[in-house]
């Protein structure tokens, strides 16, 4: 498990560098290749910076996914266990320091 979150980490790091300003360099180098004609700079850019935030967002939502799975193995006590247990424990001395 741990491996394939290194990967997946590595991967959405990359996600999350792309900037436009990265997104149009990379466009103009595809146009000093021949790959890509000029006029195609806004879309490409728009695209490339879209699928960027998609994959953040997507690479976000699998670590919260992951963390969660992560805890719920634990076995935590949450804040609602937590908060009965306060509940009962003032219901017990409340009982005790009563006259």
């Amino acid at each position: 498990m741990l491996e394939s979150l290194d990967r997946l980490l590595l991967a959405g790091l990359g996600a999350l560098s792309m900037t436009r300003e990265r997104a149009e360099q990379i466009f103009d180098d595809y146009v000093r290749r021949g790959q890509v004609e000029k006029e195609r700079r806004t879309g490409f850019v728009r695209e490339m910076v879209e699928m960027a935030e998609k994959s953040r967002q997507d690479f976000e939502n699998l670590i919260t996914r992951q963390v969660r799975e992560a805890v719920d193995k634990l076995n935590l006590p949450t804040r609602d266990d937590l908060a009965r247990i306060e509940a009962k424990l003032d219901a017990v001395l409340a009982q005790n320091t009563t006259p």
